[in-house]
This record gives C-alpha cells, sequence and structure tokens, in this order.
C-alpha cells in the first residue's frame, strides 16, 4: 500500500520576496542627507538671495567642516548637533528662498541622488575654504587686537 505524499509546493509554498520596509531611522537618515544636497543647491543656484546664500553656505560649511560642536564621531550627541543645525537651516532657507529655486533644489538633488552623484568633494573643498579664511581673519583679528593692546 503506498501512502499518497502532497506535492511538495503544497508543503512549502514559495514565499513571495517583498522588498523590505526600512527602518524608521535609515528613512529619517535619507531625508536628512537629501535636504543637505537641496541646501547645497540652493547656495549654488545664482537667483537665491544673497541672505539665503549666507544661511546655506553656513549650514552646508558646519555639516561638512570637520571642526564642530560636537564631534560627529561620539555616538548619538555627535549627530545631534548636526540635526539641529541642519533644521534650523532648512527652514530658514524654506522661508527666506522663493518657492521655485527650493523646488528646483529638490528636483535637481533627488536627480542627483538618484545618478549616485556625490556633491562631497566639492563641498569638503568650499568648506575647508571657507574655515581657512574665517580661521585667518579671526588670527588676524587677534594679532592686531593683542598688538594694539600690549604693544
Amino acid at each position: 500500500m503506498q501512502m499518497e505524499t502532497p506535492a511538495r509546493s503544497n508543503v512549502f509554498p514559495r514565499v513571495e520576496q517583498t522588498p523590505r520596509k526600512q527602518s524608521r531611522w535609515k528613512t529619517n537618515t535619507e531625508r536628512l542627507q537629501r535636504e543637505v544636497v537641496v541646501v547645497w543647491f540652493v547656495l549654488k543656484n545664482p537667483g537665491t538671495p544673497w541672505y539665503a546664500k549666507i544661511i546655506s553656505a553656513c549650514v552646508a560649511a558646519y555639516i561638512v567642516s570637520p571642526v564642530q560642536l560636537i564631534p560627529s564621531f561620539i555616538p548619538v550627541i555627535g549627530f545631534l548637533d548636526d540635526f539641529v543645525v541642519l533644521s534650523i537651516g532648512v527652514w530658514l532657507i524654506r522661508v527666506l528662498t522663493p518657492k521655485q529655486i527650493v523646488e528646483e533644489a529638490k528636483q535637481r538633488a533627488e536627480l542627483a541622488l538618484r545618478q549616485g552623484e556625490n556633491i562631497r568633494p566639492q563641498a569638503v573643498r568650499v568648506t575647508t575654504i571657507i574655515v581657512a579664511v574665517l580661521w585667518l581673519l579671526i588670527t588676524i583679528a587677534a594679532f592686531f587686537f593683542v598688538y594694539r593692546r600690549y604693544l
């Protein structure tokens, strides 16, 4: 007497591969990265008002600068200051910049991220120049202060 065995596909039904849901942290991290790129493209847009460019430059410089209030290598707190600066900067940029420029920057950022464009090297160069010039100005101001005060 032979026992009938069910077909293999009935015993072990094939599991459909569904895309894994991203964690909330990863989704928020990607959103923040996109906002940094939007800030960069607002900065590079020639139609951006000068005061919005200054805010964009400061935000971009702080985010990619190795000199920060709290270093980024400290696990949670290190990125918290980046998050605060980015949040306030993005809010100010959206308030002070014409809507069409922000929308254009968002579209350019989406395209750049989809194509895998890396803006970091260019941003680091610009940031290094900004930080170096600021340190140079601070050093010159300190020198003149000490010179006039004590010599």
